[in-house]
């Protein structure tokens, strides 16, 4: 009788055992929970209920951080040059100028390495990112309000681009890209790195994030936004609002961005398995222009602050950011890019073909 119990009670603790270690196997395996409210949509709408912060240590490997800058010799005329738009063309025209200053304007950005090897890699950010004009033109303001054609206003500056310095960080140090391809209707660009020697292509490693489906977004769909304001290397969170806004599957955010985050990768996890995917870039928070009026560089070390400044002053477009409203470009964009530009990318050596299909 005895015997009887003792075997019963070892079965009953073998049953328990085989039970538990099921449970953790399942636990160990599944990244999500299915809440009393029902599955997660395609896109988890809430804060993640597992460890990210592993993945997105990895992840950022493939994030990385551009500077541009642009360098102008900006050519000064007076009314009675009468310089028209005619003229800029020509280069007598520059002859005229009354005084020539040279300025120098930067932009930050983020770009995410998609392609790379020994030799080369490549890397998409924004359009306007490494996009500084070649000509910059100013008129004079017309004190009688005639409604002149534009073309025949008289030109107070042209600043004409002498040269761009294209840095990035990180590809193990920093150097210089160049630009491979370009959408500058859809703000795209991909930017290549050529090494100076082989390299082990751990240091830089293309993105391992499965392309996301943007047009499963809903309303409230929480992502990530990896990227570099203000040069810092950050991730933070945002909610999508007005999912699918267009035929490119667009969609806005609340992310609080600073200069710097554009091109950084926005990544959604999905309801089913947890997975982090990327689902689109950060493209920029909304923003009004303003024209402010400042001195020239090299006169900025000489101004006396306690003293009224009568020296010349030149007008500079300023973007001022509304925080709170993001704009984005939507992975099907993204992977509509890749297959336009396909074929010239693998002629200079990188594939894409990995982000084509979610």
């Amino acid at each position: 009788m005895k015997m009887r119990r003792q075997n019963k009670t070892g079965a009953v603790f073998l049953v328990l055992a085989a039970v538990i270690f099921i449970l953790l196997s399942i636990g160990c395996s599944t990244k999500y929970v299915t809440t009393d409210r029902g599955p997660q949509a395609y896109y988890q709408t809430g804060f993640p209920i597992h460890d990210t912060s592993r993945e997105l240590e990895r992840i950022f490997r493939s994030v990385k951080r551009i500077n541009v800058t642009g360098h102008y010799e900006v050519y000064i005329f007076s009314p009675e040059s009468r310089i028209t738009k005619q003229d800029v063309g020509n280069a007598e025209t520059y002859e005229q100028a009354i005084e020539t200053v040279s300025y120098m304007n930067s932009k930050a950005g983020t770009a995410t390495i998609v392609a790379s090897t020994p030799l080369q890699t490549a890397l998409i950010t924004n359009d306007h990112v490494i996009d500084f004009p070649d000509t910059v033109i100013t008129h004079f303001k017309d004190p009688s309000n005639s409604a002149r054609r534009s073309g025949d206003r008289y030109i107070e500056q042209v600043a004409i681009k002498s040269y761009q310095i294209n840095l990035i960080y990180g590809l193990p140090e920093f150097g210089s890209f160049e630009v491979l391809s370009r959408d500058k209707t859809n703000d795209m660009a991909i930017i290549g790195v050529r090494h100076p020697e082989e390299q082990n292509v751990d240091r830089a490693p293309v993105l391992r994030v499965r392309a996301g489906d943007p047009t499963k977004l809903a309303w409230g769909s929480f992502v990530y936004i990896l990227g570099y304001p203000k040069g810092y290397k950050m991730v933070t969170r945002a909610i999508v609002s007005d999912p699918n806004r267009d035929r490119r599957a667009s969609f806005l955010l609340d992310g609080l961005f600073n200069e710097g985050i554009s091109g950084g990768i926005i990544l959604a996890m999905r309801g089913d398995t947890g997975e982090l995917e990327w689902i689109g870039m950060a493209r920029g928070g909304s923003a009004s222009r303003e024209l402010i009026l400042i001195p020239p560089e090299t006169e900025i070390d000489e101004i006396d602050f306690l003293r009224p400044y009568d020296g010349d002053l030149f007008v500079s477009p300023v973007q001022r950011i509304e925080y709170g409203i993001t704009l984005s470009v939507s992975m099907k964009s993204i992977q509509d890019f890749f297959k336009k530009h396909e074929d010239e990318l693998r002629i200079k050596g990188y594939s894409l073909s990995r982000f084509f299909n979610p």
